[in-house]
């Protein structure tokens, strides 16, 4: 009986075999509420319990899986999990080996979306700085978005209305479900590797908060985050917000809105046209009618200019003409006035008395004739050389 016995290490490998050769526990999917959560720093493994209302069974998750949540899992939370179960030799108890974590209901949701946006706003995703204005004519547009989905009719509704000279290149995207995340995911790659576009719409419309989780997704925020094209995110109603709407470069509440921001309206662009138009005609006759009052009062100040230059010519020949007449004038009474300084002087009785003569004078004045001297008269002669006084007898 003894040689029959087997060793606790035997027995615990044995039982590990039959349960991994268990088709059934090589993939269960179970629902339970986590505690005793460990997350170890340095190995990056994860442990806890998960348990309901009546049993508890121990899991891990390694590190491998761990790094892909979007999310850390908490004490309390309520979650399925998607695991194998094996046995731990060493402790002889089997366990969950944890390969995902999807929490399970609204408050499990808010949570891993809590975290996921702390997380990537740190790491500065949602940072306005690094947002890009979108293009304000846009000739091709990208969308991703369901091909029968009602955000698509919508979407390019308006855009045939407002915008109808763009191109529009559609990839038809799974928007819902386990698929969902994966498949946009494809959609960013896609037209991030064709840089073609001046605007990506991302839309689905409307669905309760399970539905859109697929856009909390962490690899989908940050292939939005590295993509070249600008991103609008139009995903569910106004009300509805994720993760992708706080990475893309612009949210819209609707799809419909979405392509409204995406594209100008065409009749206000040609509204806009012909009042520029008309301003700008009105501005240029304007402008004609200045500057022909500048060129009209240019040309009188040309013709002015003339007209003085005209005169000052004639002044010219004016004031040669009167200065040369006025030496004329004056050279002739010049020579009249020596002339008659001339004469002068040759009535002049001193100029007599030079050449030898004498004058006679009686009470000062010169004495014409001898009847005019009486006896006793007092007269005085002047000669060249002196003054004689005397007496008429």
């Amino acid at each position: 009986m003894l040689k029959s016995a087997i060793t606790v290490s035997q027995l615990n490998f044995y039982v590990r075999s039959l349960i991994d050769s268990d088709e059934i526990l090589r993939s269960v999917l179970v629902r339970g509420e986590i505690s005793d959560f460990s997350l170890y720093r340095k190995s990056g493994h994860m442990y806890f319990t998960l348990k309901d209302g009546q049993s508890s069974v121990k899991s891990v998750m390694f590190r491998s899986e761990a790094q892909r949540l979007a999310f850390v899992p908490e004490d309390g939370m309520s979650v399925v999990v998607a695991a194998r179960v094996s046995v731990f030799e060493r402790d002889g108890v089997y366990q969950l080996y944890v390969t995902d974590i999807i929490p399970d209901g609204i408050g499990a949701l808010t949570a891993a979306f809590l975290q996921l946006k702390e997380k990537l706003e740190k790491e500065g995703l949602f940072d306005e700085s690094r947002k890009r204005p979108l293009c304000r004519y846009p000739s091709k547009i990208a969308v991703a978005t369901s091909p029968s989905g009602a955000a698509l009719q919508d979407i390019l509704s308006v855009t045939a209305r407002r915008w109808p000279v763009a191109e529009i290149e559609i990839y038809p995207c799974v928007v819902q479900g386990a698929e969902s995340a994966e498949s946009v995911i494809k959609a960013v790659e896609y037209f991030s590797k064709k840089n073609d576009a001046d605007v990506f719409l991302i839309a689905r419309g409307g669905g309760s908060y399970e539905d859109l989780a697929s856009f909390n997704s962490e690899p989908l925020a940050r292939a939005v985050a590295q993509c070249p094209v600008p991103v609008i995110s139009a995903v569910g109603h106004e009300t509805d917000f994720t993760i992708l709407d706080f990475v893309a470069d612009m949210r819209a509440p609707t799809p419909s809105a979405a392509a409204e921001l995406a594209v100008p309206d065409i009749r206000e662009i040609s509204e806009y046209i012909a009042d520029f138009r008309y301003t700008l005609k009105k501005e240029l006759i304007s402008a004609l009618n200045v500057k022909s009052a500048e060129l009209d009062s240019l040309k009188n100040k040309l013709d002015l200019k003339h007209y003085t230059d005209n005169k000052e010519l004639i002044l010219d020949k004016a004031r040669t003409a009167f200065f040369s007449s006025f030496d004329t004038f004056i050279e002739k009474k010049k020579n009249a006035f020596a002339l008659a300084l001339s004469s002068l002087s040759a009535l002049d009785p001193l100029s007599v008395i030079k050449r030898g003569y004498a004058v006679v004078y009686k009470n000062g004045k010169p004495l014409v004739s001898a009847k005019d001297a009486k006896q006793n008269d007092r007269l005085l002669i002047k000669m060249k050389d002196g003054e004689i006084n005397c007496v008429a007898e």
